[in-house]
């Protein structure tokens, strides 16, 4: 039976069933034998089976499964509200993937059962485990973002660049290296910069938006550096720029900087001179 109008407000199943190809061979849960344990059930319970997903002849040491991927985005999608496997193991032999699964089911407000192990979130006592299994789930991302973060931070001190590589540069074995094309174009920005002491110049004789161009001027990588939250760390990777260029180009835009600064105080003031003349 397929979800329709008449099973608004009903509990509407998917049933999740997988075998590997050694437990075909070797063990009683076969697919036919799930699934009948598993229609029997919803039949009791009055529940309507809306979809079948079966993962035929896979491991359950990954949910990279195309059926298990097929009824999470159900799930997300609203076509089913309870999920139903007959033992926690059918939907992964992780005890780490099941709790991130069985919670990202709750974020999608469905139900899951499993028949052998009476879990059941459809219960009151279901619904307080559902809970209990959330703040595993919670401490596990907690955990990744832990380790995900030290990574980066570490591998950030080692002096590797971990963002997009930015023009002048190509990732080669994952490591930043000057594109020498690219870096002539880059120098060629700073010298002109240094003989005009203007980005929209540059912009127009680039072709490039003056945004872009001071990105380009103060960006650390072009040293050899690594810009990693609030430090700049030396980098594993060859500079474009030297020291001296890329002082002089800062204390250019500064000097710039501090000029239109003061023009636009002193317009200001002048302003504010005229409007108190005319008031008097």
């Amino acid at each position: 039976m397929t979800y329709n109008d008449e099973t608004e407000g009903k509990k509407n199943v998917g049933i999740y069933i997988r075998v590997s190809t050694e437990e075909q061979a070797t063990s009683g849960v076969s697919i036919s034998a799930q699934k009948e344990k598993l229609e029997q059930y919803c039949s009791f319970n009055g529940w309507i089976v809306a979809r079948e997903y079966i993962d035929a002849g896979l491991s359950g040491s990954t949910l990279y499964r195309p059926e298990i991927q097929r009824m999470l985005d159900d799930c997300r999608n609203g076509l089913v509200n309870v999920v139903l496997v007959y033992k926690l193991d059918r939907l992964s032999r992780s005890l780490r993937d099941i709790i991130l699964t069985i919670d990202e089911l709750g974020q999608y407000d469905v139900d899951f059962v499993s028949l052998t192990e009476q879990i059941d979130t459809t219960t009151p006592v279901g619904k307080l485990m559902f809970h209990i299994i959330g703040a595993f789930a919670e401490f596990e991302r907690d955990i990744i973002r832990q380790r995900v973060i030290f990574g980066m931070d570490k591998k950030a001190h080692d002096g590797y660049v971990q963002y997009k590589a930015p023009f002048g540069y190509e990732y080669i074995d994952s490591k930043l290296a000057v594109n020498e094309g690219e870096a002539e174009i880059i120098r060629s920005i700073y010298g002109l910069y240094l003989a005009e002491g203007s980005t929209y110049k540059v912009a127009k004789k680039f072709n490039i938006n003056q945004r872009r161009v001071h990105r380009i001027l103060t960006n650390e990588t072009y040293l050899g550096k690594v810009k990693w939250k609030e430090e700049v760390i030396e980098g594993c990777h060859d500079h474009i720029v030297n020291e001296e260029v890329f002082g002089r180009v800062r204390q250019l835009m500064e000097k710039k900087r501090k000029r239109k600064k003061y023009d636009r105080n002193k317009r200001e003031s002048q302003q504010n001179d005229q409007k108190e003349h005319y008031e008097k």
